[in-house]
């Protein structure tokens, strides 16, 4: 693979992305050729698979703990469990803590950094190709620079945030140095601007991703094989169904409900239709040589991640103590998550319970018994072996259809047709396996709806980073416990408020 060009951070100086003038020999040879800016586009989505944004952070390990997935400690001890400890008492600013939103934002400012230079290089690039290649080779960096800047807006910016506060910056420079004097009146936005650029960056993605192979039901674009063909395997990229999703989830994170169903139902109908996207076969979760624990027919954009498997098994798959590994508590996924079945992962008909099993070791107290006393479980979901669908082999789950319905959902809590609700999360459940004595009546309340909605995004996304920003955006006023039975209440001006990192505040 060809790294995208050589963008290095300045280690003499405190700014924290002052960077090197580029090579400018390198950066002409990049763009030179449609196979070296394929090449050039690959290094984005490395960059992207990284530990410290969707390969880890941003996916399995620091926002999960966020949202209360993991046991965490009583106080705190050791390696895992420290920065569990300072999250799940919602201390951003402890030690730990604020070193891994760093990392988050040096990162990410960085990848976006790379993706303007990216973009600004294909613009300017004499390289023969298609214009339909361009333009899918652009869309897809478009769709890319939305997608991180949004998730740095929910992580990043408070909910309620002054509208005439400025409060990030919407990076669309090759060259921009960010963190001098001065700088944030010049390139900070303020929470309008911000998102406006972000619609426009989407518009733009979704115009030049117009005729991408996915939209042709003939052009088999997904398939279960990994292709060589660069423009196959179009859930692994950021592709115009991606775009669309990711419409929908801005357009309901800033309160334009009915907007963003719109955009949703365009993924639902291919779904109910059974064209590009389908409903995951059962049988194929827990098949020996199949393991289709992420559901890769529901999958509407992921990452290829090299090092997928050897980080599960890091995090979740080591037979040690609970100081160093994620686990879930049983209580927190018996009581709390599938809380229907009495209490026995063998009694929830359920499918996606197939996707946990008892830790290793039935990872239980540490030697100073900082830990609860409960078993626990770990998540499957990222076992990458696979005979017979050899392209969920280290595929990064980043988007899936069923989160369209639940904006649906919210869409028509919001309409007052509660019905509506009902049948969209029914619907679902069906799906999942779920029996009609479980399913959701028609006389539930509006509150018993919305509790149900809780409890499937923590069934659906684990891993994949959504269910704090879940919480945040309907600004919780409780989570789930973590390591117990029950919720915690929290207050949201604390819980869901991560402060701007020191080193781009302090100058």
């Amino acid at each position: 693979m060809v790294y995208l060009l050589s963008l290095l951070l300045c280690s003499a100086c405190n700014d924290w992305l002052d960077v090197d003038p580029v090579d400018r020999v390198k950066e002409d040879k990049q763009f030179s050729s449609e196979d070296n800016i394929k090449s050039a586009l690959n290094g984005l989505y490395w960059q992207l698979a990284g530990q410290n944004l969707y390969g880890g952070q941003l996916s399995q390990t620091t926002l999960e703990a966020m949202a209360h997935y993991y046991v965490y400690a009583s106080e705190q001890g050791a390696i895992a469990s420290d920065v569990i400890h300072q999250i799940a008492y919602f201390n951003y600013t402890g030690d730990r803590a604020r070193g891994k939103f760093a990392d988050i934002w040096t990162n990410a400012y960085t990848t976006l950094l790379n993706i303007n230079n990216y973009i600004k290089g294909v613009n300017e690039s004499s390289a023969v190709m298609s214009e339909a290649h361009r333009n899918i080779l652009l869309g897809e960096a478009y769709g890319l620079r939305a997608y991180l800047h949004f998730d740095l807006y929910r992580l990043f910016c408070p909910y309620d945030a002054n509208p005439d506060n400025k409060v990030l910056p919407y990076n669309r420079d090759a060259s921009i140095v960010l963190n001098h004097d001065g700088y944030e009146e010049n390139v900070y936005s303020t929470p309008g601007e911000y998102v406006a650029l972000l619609l426009k960056d989407i518009a733009e993605a979704e115009r030049l991703l117009a005729d991408d192979p996915i939209r042709d039901p003939s052009s088999e674009s997904i398939t279960s094989e990994l292709s060589e063909d660069f423009y196959k395997n179009r859930n692994r990229r950021m592709n115009y169904y991606a775009v669309k999703g990711l419409e929908a989830r801005v357009l309901q994170y800033i309160g334009r409900d009915a907007d963003a169903a719109a955009a949703a139902k365009i993924i639902t109908d291919l779904v109910e239709a059974d064209e590009v996207f389908q409903w995951v076969n059962n049988n194929e979760i827990s098949t020996a040589a199949i393991y289709n624990y992420i559901f890769f027919s529901e999958v509407v954009f992921g990452i290829n991640n090299k090092d997928f498997g050897a980080r599960a098994t890091e995090w979740y798959l080591r037979d040690n103590v609970a100081d160093e590994v994620y686990v879930v508590n049983e209580k927190n996924l018996l009581n709390n998550i599938f809380p229907e079945y009495q209490g026995s992962l063998d009694a929830i008909i359920d499918v996606r319970s197939y996707q946990w099993k008892g830790s290793p070791s039935n990872v239980l107290p540490s030697s100073v018994g900082r830990f609860p006393t409960d078993a626990s479980y770990v998540s499957l979901k990222y076992k990458t072996v696979s005979e017979k669908i050899p392209a969920i082999r280290n595929l990064q789950p980043l988007m899936r259809f069923p989160e369209m319905y639940y904006i649906r959902t919210e869409a028509a809590l919001k309409a007052g047709d509660r019905t509506d609700a009902v049948n969209m999360l029914n619907a679902i459940l069906a799906k999942r396996g779920v029996t009609e004595q479980y399913l959701l009546s028609e006389n539930i309340s509006e509150n018993e709806i919305r509790a149900h909605l809780t409890r499937e995004y923590y069934r659906e996304f684990f891993g994949e980073g959504q269910v704090w920003y879940y919480h945040k955006r309907i600004q919780s006023p409780a989570v789930f416990n973590g390591s117990a039975a029950g919720s915690v209440n929290v207050n949201p001006g604390n819980a869901f408020v991560v402060p701007i990192p020191d080193k781009e505040t302090n100058i």
